[in-house]
């Protein structure tokens, strides 16, 4: 606690002197810039005297739309064009959907703070069907994620499931306007900051897709020596949100999860004050027949603890040899280009 006081009291005081500009870091997606764009806005509010300035990055992953990210390095893709901007000191803070950003930090980078999340679920999108449950039999869902592919085989196994990546208007189109795929999942939060939020009529209950680690999260990434920067953004950290991703990230990270993998872990509070939790973790073969699933409830400042033995639980049950099928052998790939 008193290291956290004196980086506030710190950083104050280096405001009070500083007035260079917040410079901040974000890829060139519709999602990416209304996402940077209310950061921008939330740190102008704190300090008005500061100008916000923006750096678009069209990152590699954002380039490479037509093969999975499994084969192509994984999510860093989406992170590293911009945390590059951080560390040569183009910019000062990046923006990230936090379910982009590896489990391990790159050297020298900090999550400075974690705002509020956003709805956590996955949304139906379908011009043929209003939910999973009535697509014809055989029917082609369209995704990129593991997660999603193992949730709908579990739910659906006549279901047939297509690579399908790209940015948000691409995948609409994909299943709305080009009638390539029959539907699709998308995160609820994205298209509502996208300004989409008409296409999430369809939200789906967490009891039914669990969503990934991290979903309707943003994250603040800052070099972490740059303590003017630090001290800016902190407080736009949430700390009930904060517990619970890093609780998430936390059960990622000790089951070696990365794009392959079928993972779903939500850790939510319990109550409007963020003092109690409940985090849920399942494992999934690729063909969802297969779910190892543990839960465990506990106060916010035991909720590290409650991820271990929910890890624990899942290692018991046999996790690691599972995940070590693979988790995309049952996405067809093509291309999500329209």
């Amino acid at each position: 606690m008193s290291g956290l006081f004196l980086l506030v009291f710190y950083g104050d005081r280096i405001l009070r002197r500083s007035h260079r500009p917040i410079r901040i870091a974000s890829r060139r997606s519709r999602l990416a810039r209304a996402q940077a764009l209310a950061v921008g806005r939330a740190l102008g509010a704190l300090h008005p005297q500061i100008e916000v300035e923006y750096f678009w990055i069209e990152s590699e992953g954002d380039q490479k739309t037509n093969i999975s990210l499994a084969d192509t390095g994984g999510k860093g893709l989406f992170t590293k064009a911009v945390e590059r901007a951080l560390l040569t000191e183009e910019a000062d803070i990046a923006v990230h959907s936090l379910k982009d950003m590896p489990v391990g930090l790159t050297p020298g980078l900090s999550l400075a703070a974690i705002p509020k999340r956003g709805d956590v679920r996955d949304c139906f999108i379908s011009d043929k069907a209003n939910s999973i449950e009535e697509l014809p039999m055989g029917a082609t869902v369209g995704t990129a994620s593991p997660r999603r592919v193992a949730q709908l085989l579990h739910l659906r196994p006549d279901l047939k499931t297509e690579l399908l990546r790209g940015n948000i208007q691409t995948r609409l189109a994909r299943v709305l306007e080009h009638h390539a795929l029959d539907a699709t999942l998308l995160a609820v939060c994205g298209l509502q900051r996208a300004g989409l939020g008409t296409y999430a009529d369809k939200p789906i209950a967490i009891e039914t897709i669990l969503p990934s680690a991290s979903q309707g999260a943003l994250g603040i990434q800052c070099r972490t020596d740059d303590h003017v920067s630090v001290s800016r953004t902190l407080l736009l950290n949430h700390t009930p949100t904060s517990l619970a991703v890093h609780a998430e990230r936390q059960i990622i990270a000790r089951l070696e999860g990365n794009c392959h993998s079928p993972i779903a872990v939500l850790a939510q509070p319990l109550d409007a004050e963020g003092r109690h939790f409940q985090i849920e973790a399942k494992v999934f073969s690729p063909d969802g027949k297969i779910t190892l699933a543990a839960l465990a409830k506990a106060e916010g400042k035991h909720l590290a603890k409650a991820a271990q033995k929910v890890l624990d639980d899942l290692l018991a049950q046999g996790a690691t040899d599972l995940l070590a099928t693979g988790g995309s052998a049952s996405m067809t790939e093509v291309s999500s280009l329209s």
